[in-house]
């Protein structure tokens, strides 16, 4: 039964069903994608840098458009940015960057005072802005470096992201399963 509102339609030629089905097939296509362990570990590096460094709103899809762009496993770029930047990492991650920034240039942290007007915030946030933007581009290459080197020695061992995704296997203590060679055959 259609439905009269424009957004909730069934119809398949509708600009939100096409939209919609569009991003389902990317979606599953992405998450199936059987890509080496080289172009995984390199797709989940590229979004941890992009989902540490200051992307705005933007980092995941941005993640998951160059991660295509380049042929990396996009699936692994869009987890590399959920994974490096949240709200439970963002403050220290920032935090770390910020004082990493001041002591690679050499400068003292700025404490922060009443401030007069609109130029003077903007003057105290440029102080800010330099030590910022190079503390997260070390932190964000460091740590890209070392979580894409463990992706990729992860799935040069078998694993790969579609297993991260499915449901694991749980042990069921009532029946134990026994070995191969003791089962009896019919």
């Amino acid at each position: 039964m259609p439905s009269t509102i424009g957004l909730m339609s069934d119809d398949k030629t509708s600009g939100l069903g096409r939209a919609g089905r569009w991003l389902r097939l990317h979606l599953l296509r992405s998450v199936r994608e059987n890509a080496s362990p080289a172009r995984t570990s390199l797709g989940l590096a590229l979004g941890v840098f992009i989902g540490i460094f200051p992307s705005f709103l933007i980092g995941t899809p941005l993640a998951f458009y160059v991660a295509g762009k380049l042929r990396l496993n996009r699936a692994a770029a869009v987890a590399g940015t959920i994974v490096s930047m949240n709200p439970i990492t963002a403050p220290f991650v920032y935090s770390f960057s910020t004082w990493l920034g001041f002591r690679i240039l050499d400068r003292e942290v700025v404490e922060m005072q009443a401030l007069d007007g609109l130029w003077a915030y903007l003057a105290y946030i440029k102080q800010y802005a330099a030590p910022f933007f190079l503390g997260n581009t070390v932190v964000a290459a460091v740590i890209a470096v070392i979580l894409g080197g463990a992706m990729f020695t992860w799935t040069r061992r078998g694993g790969n992201v579609r297993s991260i995704i499915r449901k694991p296997k749980t042990y069921d203590a009532a029946r134990p399963s026994e070995p191969v060679d003791v089962q009896s055959t019919p």
